[in-house]
């Protein structure tokens, strides 16, 4: 499926679908065109309620009168200026345009106080990803048609809203490649597989990658990272994946992912429904591959190292138990009151090492943390902390940029002071029920020293549950918005 813009007039536009916009209240410009060339009809039929102004209402017309295109599909837009609806408006048009040879949107038109380029790069990144259909393993199934192109209508031409255009595609490439690794059956999608991956992504993309097994992690002192993985018969991988597109001796940006390819809890074993869903606990890590690939692909300037832990969380014989201590690479001992508290001794291990090794400008990590976050914040807006306040208004304002928003949530030493243990350094929960998003994000500062930190808790954001059930390849747009801002700096 390609992307490029289309210039003209609306009504000569010879494609197998065209998709306008209508407001509650008024036509668009496509829409008063297609009115005034049909003598009326969009405004009768606005009348009688066969098109509709209400979002995302679709009515669809084959051979409409004065125009070229084979279908004419008019989506509701609502009142003017709802942004935040331009994903669902795109998507339920553009799904009832699938067979189409070629599609063109009108959506610059839809929003008429945004930034053009804003709606087109938005545009082109949900239009890449609406046919997205998870890989599957049937013997049989339905051949899903995509249209040949999706083409953004642009009346006077302007060669920064092509580019973003092009850019959201772009964007919406990497989206799909986190939300393909997310899908995989944790049976193929293991350490090792993962770690073959970023190598072949790193010839493709032009990256450094770096595969640590777990010799090289026990040479470094990950003794974190390895207590989650004893209980797998799956060896553990970390793979460091370094993007050069900044000056030279620059100070990187550090993208940290969580890469549980299956996590069952370990000892501390989780309720049986629902955890085929486990698979998703590498979104974290898929995320990040998914922003340096695209990072790499817009050439942005600007330099990044992802450091990714690759590894399944299993109940096995020589599992690590509740009340064992495992050290750190950082030093700092770790007593295990639950194992189903894992992600947290992952990245620990990871964001040490990246702040040894690469001494990053700063470092933002993602992970599927906790099951409070989706209590506090729902499946639609991911859990922010931030030890500073300018990386925490980067991420809000990137988030709400890219309509991948995130949300903070506090971070205090009340937080810190609840995993005090009488044998360690720390333990990997608090001694309480409460805040269980924010204690972890605590644990995690422990490990980060003065760098300057950004932990989004993705676990309600990363995947669908239930009929729609799939990873969603959040929150890459979130952190490319937020490396795009650092490359304009």
């Amino acid at each position: 499926m390609k992307a490029s813009i289309v210039k003209g007039d609306v009504l000569d536009l010879a494609c197998g679908a065209l998709i306008v916009g209508v407001f509650k209240d008024s036509l668009t410009p496509s829409a008063q065109a297609l009115d005034k060339a049909s003598g009326g009809l969009v405004s009768k039929w606005m009348e009688s309620g066969d098109i509709h102004g209400c979002v995302g209402k679709c009515a669809e017309f084959f051979g409409f009168p004065g125009a070229k295109a084979e279908r004419v599909i008019f989506v509701g837009l609502g009142k003017k200026g709802k942004a935040r609806e331009l994903p669902r408006i795109l998507k339920l048009g553009l799904e009832k345009a699938y067979l189409g040879k070629e599609v063109v949107i009108t959506c610059l038109e839809w929003l008429p106080d945004e930034i053009p380029e804003w709606i087109a790069q938005t545009a082109g990144r949900i239009a890449c990803n609406v046919f997205d259909r998870p890989r599957n393993y049937k013997t049989k199934d339905i051949d899903w048609k995509k249209p040949k192109k999706i083409e953004l209508f642009v009346p006077d031409g302007n060669e920064d809203i092509e580019t973003a255009f092009l850019e959201g595609f772009t964007v919406g490439e990497g989206v799909r490649r986190t939300k393909e690794y997310g899908d995989m059956p944790a049976n193929i999608c293991t350490p090792k597989f993962m770690a073959q991956e970023c190598m072949q992504l790193g010839e493709e993309f032009g990256l450094d990658v770096s595969v640590y097994d777990e010799k090289a992690l026990e040479k470094l002192g990950m003794g974190c990272l390895l207590g989650v993985a004893r209980g797998s018969h799956q060896p553990a991988r970390m793979v460091i994946m370094e993007y050069h597109g900044g000056k030279k001796g620059e100070a990187p940006v550090a993208l940290i992912g969580k890469g549980l390819t299956f996590d069952s809890g370990g000892i501390s074993l989780k309720p049986g429904k629902g955890m085929d869903e486990m698979k998703y606990d590498m979104c974290g890590a898929a995320s990040m591959i998914g922003a340096i690939t695209t990072a790499a692909e817009l050439k942005l300037k600007v330099n990044i190292v992802a450091a990714l832990g690759f590894t399944e969380n299993m109940p096995g014989s020589a599992a690590t138990k509740p009340g064992d201590i495992l050290k750190s690479y950082s030093g700092k001992t770790v007593e295990i009151l639950n194992t189903d508290a894992e992600g947290r001794l992952v990245l620990c291990d990871l964001l040490s090492f990246v702040k040894d090794k690469f001494k990053p400008k700063c470092m933002v990590d993602a992970a599927t943390l906790t099951g409070a976050c989706i209590i506090a914040l729902g499946n639609d807006i991911s859990g922010l902390f931030a030890n500073d306040e300018e990386m925490a208004v980067s991420m809000l304002m990137a988030g709400d940029a890219s309509l991948d928003p995130c949300w903070r949530l506090p971070l205090d030493i009340s937080f810190t002071k609840s995993l005090r243990s009488n044998f360690a350094d720390l333990a990997n929960i608090s001694d309480g029920r409460g805040a269980g998003s924010s204690t972890a994000a605590a644990f995690l500062e422990e490990f980060v020293g003065d760098t300057p930190w950004a932990h989004l808790d993705i676990a309600g954001t990363a995947w669908k549950s239930g009929k729609e059930k799939g990873a969603t390849g959040r929150p890459v747009p979130l952190l490319i918005s937020f490396l795009k801002d650092l490359d304009i700096e």
